[in-house]
């Protein structure tokens, strides 16, 4: 009866947790494809030939390398926190703590890079349709950021609390999934609202 019971216990739990994240990640990925389509498609009516508006407001400086800068940032956080899961799946708490620290450090400090190059273009919501939309993907795609900070945050205290191993490690790599789809989603919106214009 104990051998029955402790390979029951052993048994892999079910991959809900990442199943759950997937379907989170792919609401998110509509999200941000509407808004980000609803961008371009105000873009491009405005700014085709024939028509005489100017999409980007004159006398707006936009803080490309801030921005570039802060995509940096998040791209290096997506290493780290996959070295946070390598490290979990492979028991090493002093790793794993270590990596989960500095992804959400870098997460925090691309979120003040953002939030920074947002308060040097010195424009206000209201001010004009540019800034309307630039505004609204942008806070989109922070809000998906700090969304995937607390989810990575609740997973350290997890894996404090001996989560680890290949199938201890699971929730962490929910986690680490949701962070590159942050990544990803910050990605298309410096491309479409920054680069583009």
């Amino acid at each position: 009866m104990t051998e029955t019971t402790d390979v029951v216990a052993l048994a892999p739990r079910p991959r809900s947790q990442f199943v759950a994240t997937g379907f989170a990640v792919a609401a998110g990925s509509m999200m941000m494809a509407g808004a980000i389509g609803w961008y371009m498609a105000r873009r491009h009516q405005v700014s085709s030939p024939g028509l005489h508006g100017n999409w980007v407001p004159e006398g707006v400086a936009i803080p490309t390398p801030q921005l570039d800068y802060a995509l940096l940032t998040l791209l290096l956080s997506v290493v780290t926190a996959h070295w946070a899961l390598y490290a979990s799946r492979r028991s090493d708490r002093g790793n794993t703590w270590l990596a989960i620290a500095t992804t959400i450090f870098l997460g925090l400090a691309f979120i003040n890079m953002v939030m920074y190059s947002l308060n040097r273009m010195d424009l206000e919501i209201g001010s004009g349709e540019w800034a309307n939309l630039a505004f609204a993907v942008t806070g989109l795609s922070l809000a998906l950021a700090v969304v995937g900070l607390f989810y990575m945050g609740l997973m350290a205290l997890r894996s404090l609390g001996g989560n680890m191993g290949r199938v201890g490690s699971a929730p962490l790599g929910a986690a680490v999934f949701f962070w590159d789809f942050v990544a990803l989603a910050w990605a298309a919106t410096w491309y479409a609202v920054y680069v583009v214009k």
